[in-house]
């Protein structure tokens, strides 16, 4: 399996910070193990009282920059999982100074972006707020695609997402090599939360040649309180059947969102997974291949991220070192 969203370089920073490296180690069984190849590893930001109350207050420091984090959450999750295809990604520009540290931070690997988290930033907003992407942020994410990287548009409200969608087109129709994606936003027809992305929103992306990553968690699967006796695996085969419907099956993709790591510290996250994360690929194939046959199942787990966002996302990067736009 490709997973097209885990928390890695948090967990991976967490637990530099912490001086606990458990969970991180069994993480790296489940990759180690072939349960699964690749990831889009995400360092998430937020407003910092979120960020404290739960990451804790050593998480985020004004005195350490973006740059800084990231650079050590990557080296200790390369250090416990050295053979992983991932692409690094951050999620919540919030405290990215400008399109210079951008820049630094691709140099240092980062792959892909996430403007912004469900808060609002100088960038853009997610759905706390109807804003949409400012100045700052036109300028980002122009730098983002001059320099390569992997435009993610999951957390984006409408108008960011729209906005986003604007300066996408704009740059495929100059003929930059734009990747994009939605890594983890399930249809809002099954499930009208604001997270998931609506059948607009789902054409706006296959119109830019972009990927949706179905999302296995039980929130943006099914509306109201988590109930036992509900069938969310078949409900989460419906949200994957939709998006297939809506956008090809080659251009959809799976998506944990796996936050097992924070249960000590917000325990109903332990409630919201579909799947265990230690057996998601043996039984999340199995329910591809019962639904969708197994070229599919493939090409939906595995296939479709690793050849149309990493590899494209590392051929723009070896593409830069060589000067080719």
């Amino acid at each position: 399996m490709f997973d097209a969203h885990h928390d890695l370089l948090t967990i991976a920073y967490q637990a530099y910070i912490t001086g606990d490296y458990s969970y991180l180690n069994k993480i790296s069984y489940y990759f180690n193990d072939h349960n699964v190849k690749g990831a889009i590893a995400n360092l998430y930001f937020m407003s910092i009282d979120e960020m404290n109350s739960e990451l804790g207050v050593n998480y985020y420091k004004e005195n350490v920059s973006v740059y800084e984090m990231f650079v050590k959450a990557k080296e200790v999750l390369d250090s416990f999982i050295p053979n992983a295809e991932f692409i690094y990604s951050i999620e919540g520009a919030d405290f990215i100074k400008n399109e210079e540290e951008l820049e630094r931070l691709y140099d240092a690997g980062l792959d892909s972006l996430i403007l912004c988290w469900n808060n609002e930033n100088k960038y853009g907003s997610g759905n706390r707020s109807d804003k949409g992407l400012t100045p700052d942020g036109v300028k980002l994410i122009n730098k983002a695609i001059d320099l390569g990287m992997g435009i993610d548009l999951s957390h984006a409200n409408k108008n960011t997402f729209y906005d986003l969608i604007d300066v996408i087109s704009k740059r495929k129709k100059d003929g930059s090599a734009v990747c994009c994606y939605a890594s983890h936003s399930n249809s809002r027809k099954l499930c009208d939360v604001k997270r998931n992305l609506d059948d607009d929103q789902l054409k706006k992306i296959k119109e830019v040649g972009g990927l949706v990553g179905a999302v296995t968690v039980k929130d943006f699967i099914k509306e109201g309180d988590i109930d036992d006796t509900v069938d969310y695996r078949s409900l989460y085969l419906d949200h994957i059947e939709y998006l297939c419907q809506m956008l090809g099956s080659y251009n959809v993709m799976i998506a944990s969102d796996d936050m097992q790591f924070l249960c000590d510290v917000v325990p109903y996250d332990g409630l919201l997974a579909v799947y265990d994360y230690s057996k998601i690929y043996k039984n999340l194939f199995f329910d591809l291949v019962s639904r969708f046959g197994v070229k599919t199942s493939y090409a939906i787990s595995y296939n479709n991220l690793k050849e149309k966002i990493y590899n494209k996302i590392k051929n723009n990067r070896e593409n830069s070192r060589r000067g080719v736009k």
